[in-house]
């Protein structure tokens, strides 16, 4: 399983942050990656899901992401299944001019051995590339 933490300092409150980072429907907007995201009437709520299209080395992936835990202002734990399944986590701390928001995937791509190396050789680098992009946009847009 593949491990990617990036850490950002966005200057607002995590109300300001929540109004993209926990809306599915603007992932579109800032989240790298991501063409498609279609959340249920209960997302970011404990099971509420969302079905996702993500694009990664050249590739669209189809998944479903959904709400396993959440505690409002502090942090949301999303379980992800499909091409790509494991658990994405968004923390918030206070930081000095802001909120420090870090999110953390622990994933693994689908194929077994093969879907490993292809994970190893090009997919954990585009990964974490989409992963600091969509921070850089979420601080971008959160801070206007």
């Amino acid at each position: 399983m593949a491990t990617i933490e990036k850490t950002i300092v966005i200057n607002a409150t995590t109300d300001e942050i929540d109004k993209y980072a926990i809306d599915a429907s603007t992932y579109p907007q800032w989240f790298a990656g991501v063409d498609e995201a279609a959340p249920d009437e209960t997302f970011p709520e404990v099971g509420g899901k969302v079905a996702i299209k993500y694009k990664s080395t050249g590739m669209t992936l189809d998944m479903t992401m959904e709400s396993i835990s959440i505690e409002h202002g502090d942090h949301l734990t999303i379980k992800m299944d499909g091409m790509i399944s494991g658990t994405q986590s968004w923390k918030y701390s206070p930081a000095e001019g802001g909120t420090l928001v870090t999110c953390t995937f622990d994933y693994e791509m689908a194929g077994g051995g093969l879907g490993k190396i292809a994970d190893k050789l090009v997919a954990e680098r585009m990964n974490k590339q989409n992963l600091e992009k969509s921070l850089e946009s979420l601080k971008q847009i959160v801070e206007g």
